[in-house]
């Protein structure tokens, strides 16, 4: 009895991580922004980044690993609908392609 407590336990943590990640998908495509990066903080735990662009904060959650490579003075660009971050460094040039 105990192992189909065990199992059916199991089953309600992992719908309710995929449920999870499905909202934070969902979320990430509403975002629509292009600016350089004024502040940028990560969460400790994951290191998710929330950044502010033109005085406005996001949280860039889901399962896209930035890396912590996210720094003030980067511009950013994303567009709604679409699953895709283009950041370009400060003073390098260089762009970095992070997909949903």
């Amino acid at each position: 009895m105990k192992s189909v407590y065990l199992i059916f336990a199991i089953a309600v943590v992992v719908l309710i991580f995929l449920i999870l990640g499905k909202i934070y998908h969902r979320q990430n495509l509403d975002l629509s922004f292009q600016g350089i990066i004024q502040k940028v903080e990560y969460s400790q735990n994951k290191g998710t980044p929330t950044i502010t662009v033109n005085n406005v904060s996001y949280f860039l959650s889901g399962p896209i690993d930035f890396k912590y490579s996210i720094e003030v003075g980067d511009t950013i660009f994303k567009k709604k609908g679409e699953g895709i971050f283009k950041l370009t460094k400060k003073g390098s040039g260089k762009s970095l392609i992070f997909e949903d």
